[in-house]
Parts: C-alpha cells; structure tokens; sequence
C-alpha cells in the first residue's frame, strides 16, 4: 500500500490542509522549464497546492491522489484537472503518457522501489521526474526548535522526510541535478499553529496533546512577531532527475 494509515489521516484535516499547508514560490518555475501544453502527472497531490501552480505553468495535468477528502478538495478548487484515485506503486495511466512526473512533500510515503519502477514506465523517454520538498529552513536554530514539537518522542510510525530523492543503479533515471531554493513566507501566529495542525505526528495526537501543542506553539512565536505577524524561512529543495531512453 502507497500510504501507510497514517499517511492517510491528511484527509480528516483536508479543508486546514488546504488553507495553510505552503504553495510553491513563484521562483519554482525554474525547476521545470517550459511547461506550455505538457502532460504532467502529479503523483501525491492532496488538496493541490502544487497542481494550480502547474495549472498556471501551462501544464495538461492530471493527478493520481489516494485520499479521497483530499482529492475532493483538489477538484472542487481545480475542476478541470483528471484526477485519479490512485497510489504510486500502481499508477493507474498508461506507458510512455507523460513528459513530467512531479512529487511534493511525498516521496518518503512510497514504497521503494515499486514507486520509481512505476514513474519510469509513465514518463516518454527523456521525461522528467522532479521530487521536491517545500517546508522550514531546519537551518535556522529557532524553526528547527519548532519543527521538532511536530513529532512525539519515539513515535515509530513517523516516516524520515529527506531532501533529495536517490536511485538504484537499476533504476532508469539518471538524476541531473539537486535543487535548492530558499524563499519566505509571511505568516500569522495563529496561521502558524493551524499549520502544525495539518503534521501527521500532531493528527494523531490526543486532544490534550494538540491543545498542550497549541499554547507552546504560542508561547515561542508571539515574542519573535512583529504586530502579530512572523517571517518565516523556508526551502524548496529536491532532485530533478531525467528517463533513460528505452532499448
């Protein structure tokens, strides 16, 4: 299965998800070149957040979504958009039907290497995989000290988020670059903690956990805002990596 269960809790949060979960930056255009009438597949989209940018990229784009509350979003804010219920090991589109493949803040859901096999056998040959993560900049000392009230102590059921996406020697990508892009998002206090509610290690969290979460969030961010407001640093980062040509 592509998602574990709790990857699949992001549906009962759908509707904040959507609200205050980051979209890309406008200067993440520079990752995938000309997209004017090309077939993109977006794979793990949620509400899609990255799926209007593309829209406005001039990309035909379809999405493969497992959840069913978050592709509903997702259609009802794109309509136009084909959107397919589906998970990644088991892409649900034929062979050889796309130029791009694009992954947002979901590579480290699928299961290897069934999830790459199967974006190999969608995209034409020299099509292009791009796995991008788009969240804070750990780099800096007190968003890193908030990005680690998002998980519990020991709790096994996390799943790592990385950077880069790496493959096999059996793979048939050749990755072509490692991308990063710093930019900052202007945030409210309040916009912040509703933030953190859409983290699948505060979803499972009893209520009394998220409240205890809430008032800590609270007590960090109101002395560092400025009229109730926050600049918060954050990265887009990730691997663009191109479809061998087939034998």
């Amino acid at each position: 299965m592509a998602y574990d269960q709790r990857g699949l809790k992001f549906g009962s949060v759908a509707e904040q998800y959507d609200q205050f979960r980051p979209g890309p930056p406008a200067s993440a255009a520079e990752f995938f070149g000309d997209l004017t009438g090309r077939d993109v597949l977006e794979v793990g989209a949620g509400t899609g957040k990255w799926t209007r940018f593309l829209l406005e990229l001039g990309a035909v784009v379809t999405v493969v979504e497992p959840d069913d509350d978050m592709r509903a979003v997702l259609v009802r804010r794109s309509p136009d958009v084909h959107a397919i219920q589906g998970a990644a090991e088991s892409l649900p589109v034929g062979d050889r039907s796309f130029d791009t493949v694009l992954v947002s803040s979901a590579w480290h859901w699928f299961e290897q290497p069934d999830a790459t096999n199967e974006m190999a056998r969608v995209l034409r040959d020299h099509g292009h995989l791009v796995v991008l993560w788009n969240g804070f900049s750990c780099d800096v000392p007190w968003i890193a000290s908030l990005v680690a009230l998002r998980e519990r102590a020991g709790d096994e059921g996390k799943r790592p988020r990385g950077w880069s996406a790496e493959f096999s020697t059996e793979s048939s990508f050749d990755i072509e670059r490692h991308v990063e892009l710093k930019w900052e998002w202007t945030r409210t206090v309040e916009e912040m903690i509703a933030l953190f509610g859409t983290y699948s290690g505060v979803i499972i969290q009893s209520d009394d956990d998220r409240r205890e979460l809430q008032d800590e969030l609270r007590r960090r961010l109101e002395p560092i805002a400025v009229n109730g407001v926050v600049q918060v640093p954050m990265t887009v980062r990730g691997t663009i990596a191109k479809r061998r040509a087939r034998s």
